[in-house]
């Protein structure tokens, strides 16, 4: 694992000076920004002029902690749940929110939610601390609430939801279970065998490429087409808490992660991933990679990145020549992918 100073040739990571003292929990992109969730419901953004309160009391006006945050497809509409039942939606183009608390007269604490599908017509899953999910779908302001479900059938808590941008859903809880919707069969267990980690976070893509953040410093992998997964080096055994994946006009993808304690680690080419300079070492829970790039967590602390050519965005040289000369695409992970499953022909360097 290397390291890169101040002065390489790309944009750095800072401080937001924006004096909150509450924890924020989830980020997203939207029309109008970056938003973000925490506090004793807070809801706060930055719509251009700078980090702002946006509403603080809560979806019901109760002051409930909120914990997630996703928003749907054309970044219109973000969805918020956290304690106490509380849920929500927040019209970014509107700047209105609607209230949804106590879905079917639940009041457990909402751990996660996931949105797919253009405003008013999405379709979200919301979990909670006693590993149970519940789907819903969206006409207009109209809820319609599904049934509730527990995947993996004992009370684990559910640490993190996502959905691809056709509609699946994956679920990751907190004693190493991976779970995906299926069209008839509700939830499906699909592993990750002998994982005997707690996840932190999931992201699903394209073509169901699914990666998990797990609790050893390490990725994980999913290959639908072998029903197997991959695990990827990052950081000598710290726990991994949130990651996303930005995908750049030219294709190209780029994966950064958030480890203990302030650190940030980003995937690279030959030398795969490396640690990113970080100026705090307070925890981040959340990232969201956009314009800017956004990293949160304790205290209200909140780390900008200003989107724009880094000196390697995801993938190698002897990757990209292959690339310009017709040869296979690239997964998230900077891996080449054929569409079936990734090609493994380098090996993974984390050191």
């Amino acid at each position: 694992m290397w390291q890169l100073g101040p002065d390489a040739d790309r944009p750095e990571w800072r401080v937001v000076d924006t004096k909150y003292s509450f924890g924020l929990y989830d980020v997203v992109q939207t029309t109008e920004g970056p938003y973000a969730v925490g506090g004793r419901g807070n809801l706060v953004a930055d719509r251009g002029d700078g980090w702002e309160i946006v509403f603080d009391d809560g979806p019901a006006t109760r002051q409930n902690q909120l914990r997630a945050l996703d928003v749907t497809d054309d970044g219109e509409r973000i969805w918020m749940a956290g304690s106490s039942g509380a849920v929500a939606c927040y019209d970014v183009e509107q700047r209105r929110k609607y209230d949804y608390s106590y879905p079917e007269e639940m009041t457990s604490t909402w751990e996660g939610v996931t949105v797919s599908g253009e405003r008013g017509t999405e379709k979200a899953l919301a979990a909670n601390g006693s590993g149970e999910i519940l789907p819903f779908t969206i006409d207009g302001f109209d809820v319609d609430w599904g049934q509730l479900d527990k995947p993996s059938g004992t009370g684990s808590k559910l640490a993190a939801l996502a959905s691809t941008p056709q509609g699946v859903g994956f679920a990751v809880d907190t004693s190493g279970n991976a779970f995906k919707t299926t069209a008839d069969a509700g939830w499906e267990d699909i592993g990750v065998v002998n994982a005997q980690v707690k996840f932190y976070d999931v992201y699903a893509g394209e073509n169901q490429q699914v990666y998990i953040a797990a609790g050893d410093g390490r990725i994980y992998r999913y290959d639908d087409s072998y029903h197997s997964w991959t695990p990827i080096g990052v950081a000598d055994g710290a726990a991994l808490r949130s990651f996303d994946v930005y995908e750049a006009a030219d294709g190209r993808k780029q994966m950064t992660v958030l480890g203990a304690d302030g650190t940030i680690y980003q995937r690279t080419g030959k030398d795969r991933w490396e640690q990113l300079p970080s100026p705090t070492s307070a925890d981040l829970y959340a990232l969201s990679l956009g314009d800017p790039d956004v990293a949160l967590g304790k205290n209200g602390t909140i780390l900008v990145r200003p989107r724009g050519e880094t000196q390697q965005s995801g993938t190698s040289a002897d990757v990209d020549e292959r690339r310009s000369a017709g040869s296979q695409p690239q997964s998230d992970d900077g891996d080449p992918f054929d569409g079936r499953g990734e090609i493994y022909d380098e090996r993974i360097e984390t050191e």
